[in-house]
């Protein structure tokens, strides 16, 4: 095989599966043809063919001597990879092969598969990428999705896989073997659909969905399998990806589940996930390939893959090719039913959204798989699909399947009504309320569009670089110079600006706006103009702890707007205000029941917006967040990924605001590696073509932090100091002082003991000035305090002020996950002075209460910490076996979300081994 480079074995690999599967008779006839289509490239699949069939004949892996592996593994039982021993063979093909493995270092019983992979497929430097990004692939936590346990390579450079083990049948086998009706095939495709869609949010794209790599266990539950695996394989070279054969489709691949873009060796994107789920659902309702029996080979599968548009799925089943009648009927038996009603069920709809999927142009696709599922979600239901073209007498058709018995009923109705022509004078009176109700909206609406179209054009100077601050500023101008325009448009375009300027954190500029909105409102009696401007201003105030200020703008305002549905969108509005009043004040409680009242009222809103549902969805996320519900936060940040790529946004600000909170949750929830790549995200959103200096600094603090969590100091420190400066010209108080605490534990981080407590010296200014004595903002300055004076060795000192820290957040429910971290340090502090009976429980405590908030079966850094807090306490004690399994415990926990190099890891490790 050293005859092959990386390029070609990536590509052959494919082929070579294909050919292993097939009979040894079928296989020869099946080499003939590839060699007479392929002939430059059909004696490197014949060398891996022939090496497969020497390794097999000699028995030659069958030893446990790593050192000598090359590329195939047909037998390694009884050998040890990481925690696991491998019992036996699950399967193999061109890109290694699966065994099953029993956990065996004595933590806990368990089955997993373990994939050793081919050498050839990682060059050294692939490998250390590999090591990294295994813990990125390991994040993936749902249902649908096989678990990747571990992803490593051994010390002789063997790369490895270690996956949740499931037993079940390929998707497609399952529905045949139970018969399953097209509706059950789609409620069980549907569940894909949620599986893909959860690794889209997060950024991982499959490359390789078939029914092999998906499998249904004995409950009917869906796991897709090799999630991840293409990208932990992926080139870092541009230039290696553009030499692959393009003769065999250009990438490494599944030719028959390949997307034009793969097989022209382009951009994958998860566009390439919807072909191949197209391709899924076609195979699974008509019992056969898109591109038809006549394909038989892979380059048959490509060229119809770029060229042939494929049959509509209702004429497939019915034989639009070179299929048997008996093939047809098998077909339609597999499915419950017969071709002519198999024929007629497909007919419209399901022919329109399959041929969407299959699109050959990504863009003309489905934009994400949640908008594949809600079309296919819409068809069980009986309701307009988005695949279809729009018609009246469509939807008129639709509403009478869903509605047979209340169509007939209408139609006694409308008899009736002859007889009720009274009765309809007064809903003419409430028509025209509600009509007059529209048009004001309506003249909003244009007054906001048209101030936007000024920013957009007039406002920007010709000719010369301009700012987002110096547009608002022209647009305030104009808008407070306007005199004919009715006084709600002027509340509303005022509203509207001053929430441009908070984002922005632009807080004293955004305040000064909503103050003359809320002035102005006051004069008028238009309850949504009254209610907007006041639960705007409610909001900017919350930012500078004026708590119980923001609280009475929020209340009065609310209470200005009926109950009534044409109010729903400025209810929603002031709920997600009020949501941010409560987040302001860290009442996460609160928070999560404001913004999920206004989830609740997107239903009552006359039209669909998908921005609206992001918006709200990224609120509600939010709230949890601050209410330390981190499994609930992450799944709503999910949804408001899913509809950010529905709107085709994310190279958008919103996306970076969505990825710097999303990391924020992350970080909190102890995940910092993950963070870190979502706050990375947001800085290159942020960033102009000029660099990083127009990111918001608190968007810089948040990556610091994160940083130093990471051990990254140095880095860490640049930030930091960034951050600070920015915020300080720009006078956001509410931001420097988070930016100085940062600082202050990098510096003692650093060494630098005298340059922390000046920074902390500053950010207690800064924190007295703009809070009351006794806020629950003070016990982050506490707890920077006691580690300043422990890293002094005035312990003393450290434990008064880690006392204040404790006896603020006890007396806080909001700061109840804080508690712990404290607990940690204070059982630190006991051991360090010689009070190992308190440290223990102390760690115990901490351990518990970490447990509590953690999500089950994901990594944390915090329980890491935990862990290891105990295991020192029981080393302590004497008791080492207890503390060496419990520092073990610290090492699962640390590896994958502080990373292997960290110091908190590598001491997990070696006291785990003491």
């Amino acid at each position: 095989m050293s005859g092959l480079n990386k390029d070609l074995l990536l590509a052959l690999y494919p082929m070579l599966d294909q050919a292993l599967d097939l009979p040894r008779a079928e296989r020869t006839a099946w080499l003939e043809r590839f060699r007479a289509e392929h002939p430059a490239v059909a004696p490197g699949l014949e060398f891996l063919l022939a090496q497969e069939d020497q390794l097999e004949a000699r028995g030659f892996l069958e030893r446990e001597d790593w050192g000598d592996l090359v590329d195939a593994a047909p037998s390694y039982e009884g050998l040890t990879v990481g925690a696991y021993t491998l019992d036996r063979s699950l399967g193999r093909g061109g890109m290694g092969s699966v065994w099953l493995a029993h956990r065996s270092d004595g933590r806990y019983q368990g089955l997993a598969a373990v994939k050793l992979l081919n050498l050839s497929l990682l060059d050294p430097v692939g490998r250390e990428r590999f090591r990294r990004e295994g813990t990125l692939v390991a994040s993936l936590a749902h249902p649908g999705i096989a678990r990747l346990i571990d992803a490593g390579v051994t010390g002789p450079g063997q790369p490895y896989l270690v996956l949740e083990y499931v037993e079940g049948l390929h998707l497609d086998e399952y529905c045949d073997r139970q018969r399953l009706p097209p509706e059950r095939r789609l409620a069980l495709f549907l569940q894909v659909l949620a599986a893909v869609g959860h690794a889209h949010a997060h950024l991982i794209v499959h490359r390789d969905l078939k029914p092999s790599n998906i499998l249904v266990t004995a409950d009917g539950s869906v796991k897709l399998l090799d999630f991840g695996i293409a990208k932990l394989l992926e080139s870092d070279s541009e230039a290696a990806q553009r030499s692959l054969l393009t003769d065999l489709g250009g990438l490494a691949l599944t030719p028959e589940f390949a997307a034009p873009e793969q097989a022209s060796g382009r951009q994958v994107t998860t566009a390439t996930d919807v072909y191949a789920l197209g391709v899924l659902l076609y195979l699974l309702l008509a019992g056969q390939h898109p591109t038809g029996p006549r394909c038989r080979t892979a380059a048959e599968h490509i060229r119809a893959v770029l060229d042939t548009e494929p049959p509509r799925l209702s004429a497939a089943v019915r034989g639009s090719g070179p299929v048997s009648a008996s093939d047809l009927a098998r077909v339609a038996e597999a499915r419950a039913t017969t071709v002519d009603r198999l024929a007629r069920l497909y007919r419209g709809d399901l022919d329109n959204i399959l041929l969407k999927a299959l699109k050959k142009n990504p863009v003309e696709r489905y934009a994400s798989v949640m908008a594949f599922g809600d079309d296919l979600e819409r068809y069980l239901k009986h309701q307009p699909v988005t695949a279809r073209p729009d018609s009246v007498g469509y939807r008129a058709t639709k509403f009478m399947r869903r509605n047979r018995t209340g169509v007939t009923l209408a139609a006694l109705i409308v008899l009736a009504m002859a007889a009720g022509l009274v009765g309809t004078m007064t809903q003419a009176r409430a028509a025209a309320a509600q009509r007059d109700f529209a048009l004001r909206q309506l003249a909003r609406a244009e007054a906001v569009n048209d101030l936007n179209g000024f920013l957009l054009s007039d406002a920007a100077p010709s000719g010369r670089p301009f700012t987002v601050g110096h547009l608002l500023a022209q647009a305030e101008s104009v808008v407070m110079g306007q005199h004919g325009d009715s006084g709600a448009n002027r509340v509303e375009m005022l509203v509207s600006i001053g929430q441009q300027y908070a984002t922005l954190d632009e807080t004293g500029k955004a305040r000064r706006m909503l103050e003359r909105a809320h002035a102005l409102s006051r004069t008028l009696t238009d309850p949504s103009a009254r209610a907007r401007a006041g639960c705007a201003l409610g909001s900017i105030v919350s930012r500078s702890g004026e708590r119980d200020r923001a609280e009475r703008f929020f209340r009065e305002a609310l209470a200005e707007l009926p109950e009534e549905p044409q109010f729903a969108m400025d209810r929603i509005f002031c709920l997600l205000r009020g949501g941010e009043i409560a987040r302001h004040a860290m009442d996460g409680r609160t928070s999560v029941e404001r913004t999920e009242a206004a989830r609740a009222l997107v239903g009552q809103v006359p039209f669909s917006s998908e921005v609206l549902a992001m918006r709200v969805e990224m609120d509600v996320a939010e709230s949890y967040r601050v209410a330390d519900q981190f499994l609930e936060a992450n799944r709503a940040f999910e949804q408001a990924a899913r509809h950010l790529a529905a709107l085709g946004r994310e190279e958008t600000e919103t996306a970076g605001t969505l990825y710097n909170n999303w990391a924020l949750s992350l970080y909190l929830a102890g995940r910092p590696l993950e963070a870190e790549t979502l706050f990375r995200r947001a800085v290159r959103l942020a960033s102009s073509e000029s660099g990083e200096s127009t990111v918001s600094p608190m968007l810089l603090t948040n990556l610091a932090r994160t940083l130093s969590r990471l051990a990254r100091h140095q880095e860490a420190r640049d930030y930091a100091e960034r951050a600070y400066a920015e915020a300080r010209k720009a006078g956001e108080e509410r931001v420097l002082y988070q930016a100085l605490l940062v600082l202050a534990t990098i510096y003692r981080e650093l060494g630098d003991l005298d340059r922390s407590a000046g920074v902390l010296a500053e950010a207690e200014q800064y924190l007295e000035r703009m809070f009351p004595a006794g806020h629950v903002v003070f016990f982050a300055l506490a707890r920077e305090q006691a580690l300043l004076a422990q890293a002094r060795g005035d312990l003393g000192a450290a434990e008064e002020a880690l006392a204040r820290a404790l006896a603020i957040v006890e007396g806080e429910d909001q700061l109840a996950a804080v508690r712990p971290a404290l607990l940690l340090r204070r059982s630190d502090l006991a051991l360090q002075s010689g009070r190992v009976a308190q440290a223990t429980r102390d760690a115990v405590l901490g351990l518990e209460l970490i447990k509590q908030v953690t999500e089950a079966g994901t990594p944390s850094a915090g329980l890491g910490a935990a862990y290891l807090s105990l295991g020192r306490a029981l080393r302590a004690q004497g008791d080492t076996t207890r503390a060496r399994a419990t520092f073990a415990a610290a090492l699962e926990q640390l590896r994958p979300t502080l990373g292997p190099d960290h110091p908190d890891t590598r001491l997990a490790a070696e006291s785990a081994r003491k």
